[in-house]
């Protein structure tokens, strides 16, 4: 694989790179003596900046002995051409485990989310995602991963995030009002929420979710998630789709403040619905 500035295959692999080489625990030092290799050259393979070829990328590996699943991950995405369209498969509704997804959110300056049916993932409440992801041995870990993962909303330097959901998202109850009520607090004081209405007349640019991501020292990263797999896209072509996209979201969607006020009217829609559950309950006891 040869290519002479970041994208988003290189910035992969170079992380591939990076852990393989810390799980390792061989010193930097030795490892470059040993390969005849300069810092400069390493880290710019590590951080996907430095065009090499895969048999450099498979002495890497192999020098530093990596378990064999490791290094067919590795020299698979060594192989893979730089197309600008990628493709990575997960369990259905439980992209948190993807590296690609969860570096390039962390590397962010800017992230815009846009959702059509559910709440986007890194707003969910942890009974939220788990009532959407259903029942089975590893949807906990799912959930965990998923509350890890919203840990980029809060860092130092967080990303600047803008998340537009359309109305729909809160007529479809997740989980019960109980769930919802919670949910609908999350969206009410998280902040850079925007509801878009169904009186607003879309575009075909938002006839599906995506997630837009900016950076300060490469190209955008698009994402769309499908079923059990993921999109990723950083060709020219798309990004200047996906910004017209997040220009259209701006333009349809209510204001923060009108946004809130929705929010807060649904919040104490269900409040109200949990607690006619919970009397009913009581009175059949």
């Amino acid at each position: 694989m040869e290519h002479r500035t970041s994208n988003a295959l290189s910035r992969e692999l170079g992380d591939a790179l990076r852990r393989a080489r810390r799980d390792a625990q061989l010193k930097t030092a030795t490892l470059l003596a040993e390969l005849g290799w300069s810092p400069g050259k390493l880290s710019k393979l590590e951080t996907g900046t430095r065009g090499t070829s895969t048999d450099d990328i498979a002495r890497l590996v192999g020098h530093i002995r990596a378990e064999p699943d490791i290094y067919e991950h590795i020299m698979a995405l060594a192989h893979e051409p730089p197309s600008g369209y990628y493709t990575r498969p997960h369990d259905v509704a439980m992209p948190d485990s993807l590296r690609m997804l969860i570096m390039h959110e962390q590397m962010a300056k800017s992230i815009r989310s846009y959702e059509t049916i559910v709440v986007p993932g890194l707003l969910q409440t942890a009974d939220y995602a788990r009532a959407l992801m259903g029942e089975g041995p590893e949807v906990d870990q799912a959930v965990v991963d998923r509350m890890i993962r919203q840990g980029v909303l809060d860092k130092p330097l967080a990303p600047r995030c803008r998340f537009y959901i359309y109305e729909a998202v809160l007529h479809r109850v997740i989980g019960g009002p109980q769930v919802m009520y919670e949910q609908m607090l999350q969206l009410l004081f998280r902040g850079g929420v925007y509801l878009i209405p169904f009186t607003a007349t879309l575009p075909r640019s938002l006839n599906s979710p995506f997630t837009y991501m900016t950076y300060a020292d490469h190209f955008p990263i698009t994402y769309v998630e499908c079923g059990a797999a993921s999109l990723f896209l950083d060709t020219f072509e798309a990004t200047r789709a996906y910004q017209q996209s997040c220009n259209d979201l701006a333009r349809v969607a209510l204001s923060e403040e009108q946004s809130r006020s929705v929010f807060a009217k649904w919040a104490d829609r269900f409040d109200r619905l949990r607690e006619a559950a919970g009397a009913t309950k009581d009175e059949v006891a």
